[in-house]
């Protein structure tokens, strides 16, 4: 945000140093980035006269000026076509260096021969000096300067320019008037409030608006109709700051628009009525909807913009930009001034869509006051008359409309729970008051009302801070922090503890940990659909993150194709986060998931090579249960109920009891197809508020390690059974024979063919039975070995396996 000291003294009666201006605005959180002070380069330049100019004998296009520069007369040679007698001009003397320089070099004045003719100096365009683009000629100043005088001493202050940086919260500083509010309450200087000037209507236009979005995205849209205007010529008085202050000149309306945006951080826009074809509606865009601005450039609309329209079609970019169809030309007669206020949101959202940066957008989406639009458009209608001329017509579609006011309530003594130090009620009473709040000061409280252009001010430690801002930050004392200890108090829960033990578990099974966005994709979102509810983020950084994540698998999916085609193929991922998936942004589950592709281990002469598959994934589910204290009896795996993200046939649920605890296996091929995943990938998703449900104590140690002294025995078992039949299944009937006796079973071995039957398969068994206390004798084991085989021929409908 540029702007100059003489625009600033407008709105401000201050009499102080730059460097004091300077600092405060820093202080106050406006940081200065730049000053463009022209005062110390211009001293050695001089006030001088040309009291005599003569032809060059040898140049038709050169003059000869005696030129007086308050100690002595100079000859100077010069080209400029408006060096005249009695001129009162600027002179480099030998010596001096200009401000700009010449292909990156500095210009040093010398003595010169120019054809044949002696100079002694240089007389200087706007150009030369740094303070203006005019290179045509010399520098004309005022008969009233002091010959001989600095030039220095002449510079106006609309050369003096301040560059500041303006935070996001900050919008109300986006104007020269704001910045000089927020300097008025800090004590540099006293605000200066200019009268309403109302411009009388003229005649009553019968000029119809439909407004469609009045109670959503544009609760006041104002117009004013003006005939017979005259769009010529220059703004007088305002050609310089413009230029010193990065606006562009277009035409005297655009430009009066312009001027208010930044004097008052109120955008505006002028149609020109003579093109427009009907009535004017604002509405919302309609899906692929054309509009071509401004900038001569055709936009495709999403649905849901904020459009201002005539019977024809999109004539504005509401808050974003004007459109070329109805944009005024210097034979622009009639106009119809817009003065409107729009959704902050659907602003921002709009901009980032089409890439379109403007500043009316840069203030709206940051959120302007809400209450300055007939403020707005009376401002305008008084430049308008004083530069264009015309007739005015009443303000059009004008009604009172009310915003949520906030009430803050405070006490004094909050001020010193908060900053350490005691500050007088008087001077904050005071400091509020010149920011612009309404105070409701009792005994024990009061109540603040923030401002309508303070959209940062919410909360009491909002005021506080403000207060904070205008006392100096300088000024408040540092104060050591009073060091608390004590070893006894936990600083970590019980689930953090848990998660950090499954992290360590993962991450030393070759697993790498990752923290990804719980942003994701529509598209993505919609192959997760557990629910029907899918929650979108209003304000979204981008498209492709416009919705809470309902699965971590999204995100390691991503990551996992990123680093697949930069030609890594063994990647084993996994990430513990909040998944959404209620019926409000609050609803979130804790998950771990994981993924796993590629070749198990490296190249080694001792194994043959595997690739990773499901089995592998499995393990990493036990090991994260066992880390968790789960009894292994009490872990359910079936095939039921699969997630459509899984395969069907190669993949599994986990229970504990009848609680769900998560799901593993093959990724769908239609997933990796959509993710454009070119390799096969296993994983796995398991509920963490599930598990920690189990989780009571808070002992998170592992039980002791009991090893019996009896000898143990292994028996196998190879049935025969049904493909259906999951592994699973027949390891639980195991279990249940004999669970003091009966300490592991391991399947070593799977068979199918024609020497078994169609849609059977042999599995192979090894049952390790163990006593804690004998040694268990032949019969014993047969005894359970018999049982082993009659339960599992008669729950599985299997045969033992000769």
């Amino acid at each position: 945000m540029k702007f100059s000291l003489k625009w600033l003294k407008e709105h401000l009666d201050l009499d102080c140093k730059i460097s004091e201006i300077s600092e405060k605005l820093t202080s106050i959180g406006l940081e200065v980035e730049t000053i463009k002070n022209p005062y110390q380069s211009l001293n050695n330049f001089l006030v001088c006269k040309i009291i005599d100019i003569e032809k060059h004998p040898q140049a038709d296009r050169l003059n000869v000026c005696k030129v007086d520069n308050g100690k002595e007369t100079l000859q100077v040679v010069c080209g400029a076509s408006n060096a005249k007698k009695g001129l009162i001009t600027v002179i480099a003397p030998i010596g001096t260096e200009l401000p700009v320089q010449k292909n990156g070099q500095k210009i040093k004045i010398k003595k010169g021969k120019i054809r044949n003719l002696d100079s002694f100096g240089m007389l200087c365009s706007e150009q030369e000096l740094g303070i203006g683009n005019d290179s045509n000629g010399i520098i004309e100043l005022e008969n009233k300067q002091e010959i001989g005088s600095s030039f220095s001493k002449c510079i106006d202050e609309e050369l003096i320019v301040f560059e500041i940086s303006i935070t996001p919260n900050r919008p109300d500083c986006a104007g020269v008037f704001g910045i000089a509010r927020d300097l008025a309450a800090a004590g540099l200087g006293k605000l200066k409030l200019k009268e309403k000037c109302l411009i009388k209507n003229d005649f009553e236009s019968d000029f119809k608006i439909t407004n469609n979005i009045e109670n959503s995205d544009c609760p006041q849209f104002l117009l004013r109709l003006v005939k017979n205007v005259k769009n010529n010529g220059l703004l007088n008085g305002y050609e310089k700051r413009f230029e010193n202050c990065g606006i562009k000149i277009i035409s005297p309306l655009v430009d009066i628009t312009n001027f208010i945006t930044f004097d008052q951080c109120r955008p505006l826009h002028v149609f020109d009525y003579d093109k427009i074809i009907g009535k004017i509606v604002i509405r919302h865009s309609l899906d692929n909807e054309s509009f071509k601005g401004l900038d001569g450039v055709t936009y495709k609309l999403e649905e849901g913009m904020i459009v201002i329209c005539d019977d024809l079609g999109v004539i504005s970019l509401a808050g974003i930009m004007g459109g070329d169809r109805t944009a005024c030309s210097f034979e622009t007669k009639n106009i119809l001034i817009e003065s409107a206020y729009f959704n902050p949101t659907k602003i921002s959202w709009a901009g980032r869509k089409l890439l379109i940066d403007s500043d009316a957008r840069y203030r709206f989406e940051r959120g302007i006051d809400p209450y300055s639009t007939l403020y707005g458009i009376h401002y305008a209608s008084d430049m308008v008359k004083k530069f264009c001329g015309g007739e005015f017509s009443q303000i059009i579609g004008y009604k009172e409309f009310k915003i949520n006011d906030k009430i803050i309530t405070l006490k004094f003594s909050d001020f010193e729970k908060l900053l350490g130090l005691k500050i007088d009620p008087k001077f904050i009473e005071e400091k509020l008051l010149l920011l612009g709040c309404n105070l409701d000061i009792s005994k024990s409280d009061f109540k603040v009302s923030p401002p309508s252009w303070r959209h940062d001010l919410n909360i009491k430690e909002d005021i506080i801070e403000e207060i904070a801002r205008l006392y100096g930050y300088e000024n408040i004392n540092d104060a050591p922090m009073t060091l608390v200890s004590n070893l006894n108090n936990k600083v970590t829960s019980l689930s953090q503890q848990y998660k950090r033990m499954i992290c360590r578990t993962l991450v030393s099974t070759g697993m790498c940990e990752l923290k990804t966005w719980s942003f994701v994709d529509e598209k993505s979102s919609n192959f997760f659909k557990f629910s029907e509810k899918i929650i979108k983020i209003d304000n979204p950084i981008s498209s492709e993150l416009s919705c809470m994540r309902k699965s971590l698998l999204i995100n390691l999916l991503s990551v996992f194709k990123k680093n697949f085609n930069r030609g890594y193929s063994d990647i084993s991922i996994f990430e513990i986060g909040p998944v959404f998936d209620g019926f409000s942004p609050g609803e979130q589950t804790e998950l771990i998931s994981g993924l796993r592709s590629g070749e198990c281990g490296k190249k080694d002469w001792l194994q043959k090579k595997r690739l990773i598959d499901l089995y592998d994934i499995k393990v990493d589910i036990l090991n994260v249960l066992g880390i968790c204290n789960f009894d292994e009896n009490k872990i359910i795996i079936d095939n039921l109920e699969i997630p459509q993200h899984f395969h069907p046939r190669k993949s599994g649920r986990v229970k504990i009891g009848s609680v769900l605890i998560g799901f593993f296996g093959v990724l769908h091929p239609n997933l990796l197809n959509q993710f454009d995943i070119a390799s096969d990938l296993v994983g796995f998703e398991l509920n963490f508020d599930n598990i920690m449900g189990f989780i009571k104590e808070k002992k998170i140690s592992k039980p002791d390690l009991e090893v019996s002294q009896y000898q143990a025995i292994t028996r196998d078992f190879s049935f025969i059974l049904d493909e259906e039949i999951l592994s699973s299944e027949i390891t639980n009937i195991i279990k249940k024979v004999d669970k003091e006796l009966i300490k592991s079973i391991k399947i070593f071995d799977l068979f199918s063919g024609d020497e078994i039957g169609n849609n059977k398969k042999a599995l192979a068994v090894e049952v390790r039975i163990q006593s804690k206390e004998k040694t268990l004798t032949d019969g014993e084991i047969d005894l359970i070995s018999t049982k082993i085989i009659n339960n599992v021929e008669t729950n599985c409908h299997a045969k033992l396996r000769v």
